[in-house]
């Protein structure tokens, strides 16, 4: 456990390095990143995978580029493996795409 809430803190780090907009937040009991007050990205820990989770939205866009990246995912979430990469260049391409598309997006959800 305590390598897998290293590796999730190396990934939150690596996000704020890159996007140090995003505004990290606690929200249902889990990391979350907001820009200007709307939505970002979620992140859940679990046995044997982190949980990324973009909205449904970007769940869409981007479900090629999962599935190419060897991710499981469900229509509102993917999964990174404890023991897989991360892709990098991807996730920061989901982020920047929801950073982009909520920029005029004054609620925390898409409307």
């Amino acid at each position: 456990m305590f390598a897998q809430k290293e590796r999730a803190e190396q990934i939150f780090a690596w996000m704020l390095e890159k996007l140090p907009n995003l505004e990290p937040q606690i929200k249902w009991n889990k990391p979350t990143f907001t820009d200007r007050g709307t939505y970002i990205i979620m992140f859940a820990t679990a046995k044997n995978h982190l949980s990324i989770l973009p909205e449904k939205e970007t769940m869409v866009h981007f479900a090629d580029e999962i599935a190419q990246a060897g991710y499981s995912a469900s229509s509102r979430l993917f999964r990174i493996q404890w023991t897989e990469p991360v892709n990098y260049e991807l996730l920061e391409k989901i982020i920047e795409f929801n950073i982009k598309d909520k920029a005029e997006n004054s609620n925390f959800w898409r409307k």
